[in-house]
């Protein structure tokens, strides 16, 4: 998948406002499991230009998902919730984007 393709698709599972999307769906605390392998099934097609350049939108999108991920764990504790899953997506996204971003 290239990567204005992959940005469009995305940008859908950020969609905060509208609280669609892998994303948007966490963000009201309702873990997508299908919205979880679309995710997946993005940055595990992505393809970076051989010229080794980042798209920044493509970054953004991307970087802070790990965080994102993280800052929900505390409130599903504090609700008794199992973090079961969402520590596995966490344990995916932050190996999977260290691999396409690499490390500093």
């Amino acid at each position: 998948m290239d990567i204005p393709k992959a940005i469009e698709l995305l940008e859908n599972e950020w969609n905060v406002v509208d609280l669609t999307g892998f994303f948007g769906h966490l963000k009201v605390d309702v873990f997508d499991d299908e919205g979880l392998q679309r995710v997946k099934d993005i940055l595990n097609e992505v393809e970076l230009p051989e010229s080794g350049e980042v798209n920044k939108r493509f970054v953004e999108l991307t970087w802070f998902i790990p965080t994102f991920l993280h800052w929900q764990r505390p409130a599903w504790v504090q609700d008794g919730k199992d973090t079961k899953k969402l520590d596995e997506a966490i344990d995916f996204f932050e190996m999977r984007l260290t691999t396409i971003l690499g490390l500093p």
